[in-house]
């Protein structure tokens, strides 16, 4: 703790911009690989994206705004290890409901945009509908290696080295209109891309300003892994009447897990109608939570001052993350009210745990 304090207090917070794009093109369905740079403390880097498009037909925005347009986005460290997997409305998503408001929206906030409600700038975050040739999507990404870069670094990665390599992965969707709006940006219309997205990054990182020797950096934050782990797809025993299960990832201190549950692939049911009840379940049989989808979504509501679409569904444990390695299996478990051919969930689980420990992974039964 004294470590980290002087560290905050002390060292000298850098943004640095990047290079660019090492591997791949930045086209729809194809993956691009960003390098960091090796230096200092990086508790996080951000993205910024335009998306040049050609719309002829007039689209209709998904309620996930332009964030579906990143199907995957990954961290990796200098030794192979994954922080953050999971896609661009995941990572938007834990960012808003760990900020308590929508990242990046100035006036309407309700997690989807309508018009030119953003604010005064219009290169910030941008989706427009209406007929034009050429014309521009905008949004940004924060990936967070710390904890919090202003009070809780853990997970914050130490890059002071002179080999070795650390990156961001970038996956783009394959087309930018499609029934699911958790996989498109526009959920009808005709829209093209109209040349190559452009991706502007920036490193943010500390640097101690007495070295870094054992005795200036935190070094149980260092050693700590601060994991998004996203993008669980899972399709699997989704029937009507019964109820379906998602495991919890092991050995590791949950701080959140958030799920989606994508109705017959084309998005939330209103007011949660397809889900009867949402238990946190241990052990197979000591439930610590019984929700309906709408206290669920009322808790949600409180928490961020606006509703996040439908399917949306949060369950918090910061105040005292649940940590796994004490029980043999934590789930949520749904009942399905409703499920047609499709049905999905996608889920995103928030934790830490320290570098080394041996991770069995996340199974979805």
């Amino acid at each position: 703790m004294a470590a980290r304090m002087a560290l905050l207090s002390t060292g000298l917070p850098f943004t640095k911009l990047l290079p660019g794009i090492s591997q791949g093109n930045p086209t729809l369905g194809q993956q691009v690989r960003i390098p960091l740079d090796r230096t200092g403390i990086v508790t996080g880097v951000t993205l910024m994206f335009q998306v040049p498009m050609n719309i002829t037909v007039a689209a209709t925005q998904s309620p996930f705004g332009p964030y579906p347009i990143v199907s995957n986005i990954q961290y990796v460290d200098f030794s192979g290890v994954t922080h953050v997997n999971c896609t661009g409305w995941q990572l938007h998503f834990l960012n808003s409901i760990k900020a308590g408001r929508s990242i990046g929206n100035s006036q309407k906030m309700a997690g989807y945009l309508t018009g030119s409600e953003t604010g005064v700038d219009t290169n910030l975050l941008a989706l427009p509908t209406a007929v034009a040739n050429p014309t521009s999507a905008y949004f940004t990404l924060y990936i967070p290696l710390a904890y919090n870069a202003r009070g809780d670094l853990r997970g914050a990665i130490l890059a002071q080295t002179d080999r070795g390599e650390h990156y961001v992965n970038v996956t783009f969707a394959n087309a930018l209109v499609g029934n699911d709006p958790f996989a498109a940006p526009f959920t009808a219309g005709t829209a093209v891309l109209a040349s190559n997205i452009v991706v502007t990054a920036f490193m943010h990182y500390l640097m101690p300003q007495g070295g870094v020797g054992p005795g200036n950096i935190p070094m149980i934050d260092l050693s700590t892994i601060y994991e998004l782990q996203g993008n669980l797809f899972d399709n699997t025993n989704i029937v009507a009447g019964q109820p379906k299960y998602a495991n919890w990832p092991n050995n590791r201190a949950i701080l959140s897990a958030s799920h989606f549950y994508d109705q017959a692939a084309t998005g939330g049911t209103l007011n949660g109608t397809d889900i009867t009840k949402i238990t946190m379940l241990v052990n197979g049989n000591t439930n610590l939570r019984e929700l309906t989808p709408a206290l669920l979504r009322l808790q949600m509501r409180d928490m961020m001052g606006f509703d996040w679409p439908s399917g949306v569904y949060y369950l918090p444990s910061r105040t005292q993350p649940v940590t796994t390695q004490l029980f043999g299996n934590v789930q949520t478990k749904f009942d399905i009210a409703t499920a047609g051919a499709g049905s999905y969930f996608q889920s995103l689980y928030e934790s830490t745990y320290l570098s080394g420990t041996p991770l069995p992974g996340v199974i979805q039964q």
